[in-house]
């Protein structure tokens, strides 16, 4: 996989940001792993990922990484990430 699927924030908000290591990252993603084992920065990238490339929203994002709503949330704001509305999941249900 290349660092730019590795990655997915804007090249500004990567530059100088330490990471985990990559398995540890992929296992947070696929759920495997609770997000709170990532650094803040890592952690970040993940929500990025999850809230702007995939569409999920704030519950969702909160329960598969096993963080709390408002963590969730705060670290979306954070990276100015605006809520999603309704994702197909959300929407077929």
């Amino acid at each position: 996989m290349t660092a730019a699927r590795r990655r997915a924030l804007p090249a500004a908000l990567v530059l100088g940001r330490p990471h985990a290591s990559w398995k540890l990252w992929v296992r947070c993603l696929e759920g495997r792993e609770p997000a709170e084992s990532l650094p803040t920065r890592d952690r970040e990238d993940l929500v990025w990922h999850l809230v702007h490339e995939l569409g999920w929203l704030d519950a969702e994002v909160a329960a598969h990484t096993q963080m709390t709503e408002y963590t969730t949330a705060r670290i979306r704001e954070r990276l100015g990430l605006q809520p999603n509305a309704v994702n197909d999941i959300t929407a077929a249900a």
